[in-house]
């Protein structure tokens, strides 16, 4: 796979999402030709980039193997804020809220004493103190990470094509790929009547990848997320520069919020049991169940009183998922050759270090290796899986 001359390599990547847009910027820097299809375009809303925030947080209670991307991203979060000139991280600081022996407060502190990273540890009178818009419970307490914070989600993914072109990309937006071929020494794309050829080509779809057929022996199943925005009482108290990232755990899920970018709502979410499986791209939902909104309406209540109850608006997105929660990055299985690669199934929490998942892929492409710090998405630790679709 690896090629040392970037201009013997033109590689497509399928999907304009955060990881397609992300590999694009990677791929351009490296001098590498790049074409990026879109079924339709960069910063839609129909997979799991919209919804104008992302959390960013180093602290992360899913596990230690994201804390160097983290770390590694940080660095190109700046690097591509300075290319776009386009503030995209606002490091606020996140909070995670709730029992101090609950699973994922202990999975906090474990991350954190293992990277020796500044983790604060808040009693409730000293949460309550000094972040009054938010509410504990007398046997709460507070998990600060001051290196945590929100992205622009939507101006990320813009600003990442846009450099990408700049550097000679080529966007293909509102473009279907109906088929990859593969072969020893190159890849076939069917768009439309066309038949086209690449050296490699990326598989980036988000939340569609559970829906193609060339992606079929990967265990993935997608599933919607929901967002919803209220209108705070005191706005100021949740804007930008007073407020932070705030996530309360239950013992059956969370609830999180981010600043307001708008100065006007709050973009907040609540995860019950984990989110539904949809069956196909259009069977996405464009409004959330009665018992859904109830526990979100509440959640609010609960977290932060001074937000009127009901959301103003909602949001509901996808991506894709596995079973155990790390993304994928590697060739994809069944293909002839090592130039079909696949870069997905991040399972909602690969936003805030998309840049390192670009650069290992552009790394994977030119180098032959993703680095270590990818190593543990490699596709081959599903390779004696059996697929299973179950919703």
């Amino acid at each position: 796979m690896p090629d040392s001359s970037s201009t013997s390599v033109h590689v497509a990547i399928v999907g304009a999402g955060v990881i397609g847009a992300m590999s694009a910027w990677r791929l351009a820097r490296r001098g590498v030709r790049v074409t990026l299809f879109d079924r339709y375009a960069p910063a839609h809303d129909r997979g799991a980039a919209g919804g104008e925030s992302r959390i960013f947080r180093v602290a992360c209670k899913e596990g230690a193997a994201h804390v160097p991307l983290v770390r590694e991203s940080l660095a190109m979060w700046r690097e591509l804020e300075s290319e776009a000139g386009q503030r995209l991280l606002y490091q606020t600081g996140a909070a995670t809220i709730g029992a101090a022996h609950a699973p994922g407060m202990r999975a906090i502190r474990e991350t954190s004493e293992q990277f020796g990273l500044r983790l604060e540890a808040l009693a409730r009178g000293v949460a309550l103190e000094r972040f009054p818009q938010f509410h504990l419970a007398p046997d709460e307490m507070m998990l600060f990470d001051p290196e945590g914070g929100a992205l622009r989600s939507d101006l990320a993914v813009l600003s990442a094509v846009e450099r990408a072109v700049e550097l000679g990309a080529s966007l293909r937006a509102y473009t279907r790929v109906d088929a990859i071929g593969s072969f020893d020494d190159h890849v076939e794309l069917h768009v439309g009547d066309t038949r086209e050829t690449f050296s490699h080509v990326v598989m980036a779809p988000g939340g569609w990848a559970s829906f193609d057929p060339a992606l079929a022996a990967l265990p993935l199943v997608t599933r919607r997320i929901s967002l919803c925005w209220f209108a705070p009482r005191e706005p100021v108290r949740y804007d930008i520069e007073h407020s932070i990232v705030l996530m309360h755990l239950f013992e059956r899920g969370y609830f999180y919020m981010f600043p307001s970018m708008d100065g006007a709502t709050v973009k907040g979410s609540c995860n019950i049991g984990g989110w539904p499986a949809i069956d196909a791209p259009h069977a996405l939902p464009r409004s959330l169940p009665d018992a859904e909104l109830a526990h979100l309406r509440d959640a609010a209540a609960e977290v932060a009183p001074d937000l009127r109850r009901d959301p103003v608006r909602i949001g509901v997105y996808m991506d894709a998922y596995t079973p155990d929660g790390e993304g994928l990055l590697g060739c994809v299985p069944g293909a002839k050759g090592a130039r079909t690669l696949v870069a997905t199934g991040f399972s909602g929490h690969g936003f805030k270090f998309s840049p390192a998942i670009g650069e290992a892929v552009a790394r994977l492409i030119v180098e032959g290796e993703a680095g270590r710090q990818a190593a543990h998405l490699d596709v081959a630790r599903f390779r004696e899986m059996p697929v299973s679709r179950a919703r």
